[in-house]
């Protein structure tokens, strides 16, 4: 089985530029979620990952752009995947600006 590359196409360093979520193949795009909403881009990820049973390598530009952009997080579903969620702990948004 080949794997699957998925990372997060946006400006690293630069918030809001944000343009999807992006499966790539033997160097070649073969997907691409862009609808302007980050989380519902990452829930079609996870829907066509697990509908096609994929092998998926996460790029590290997938934890970079939360740390870019603090007003999204990562929490874990009732399925054990990890799902991208707005930021709502006050706490958080308080101490990054955010």
């Amino acid at each position: 089985m080949t794997p699957n590359h998925l990372h997060i196409d946006y400006d690293e360093g630069v918030p809001g530029s944000y343009r999807g979520v992006v499966l790539t193949a033997d160097g070649k795009e073969t997907q691409r979620w862009a609808t302007g909403d980050p989380q519902s881009d990452w829930a079609s990820y996870l829907a066509h990952a697990k509908e096609n049973g994929l092998l998926i390598l996460q790029s590290s530009s997938i934890t970079h752009f939360c740390w870019d952009n603090p007003e999204w997080r990562f929490i874990e579903d009732a399925d054990g995947r990890e799902v991208l969620v707005p930021e709502d702990r006050p706490e958080w948004l308080e101490a990054t600006d955010a």
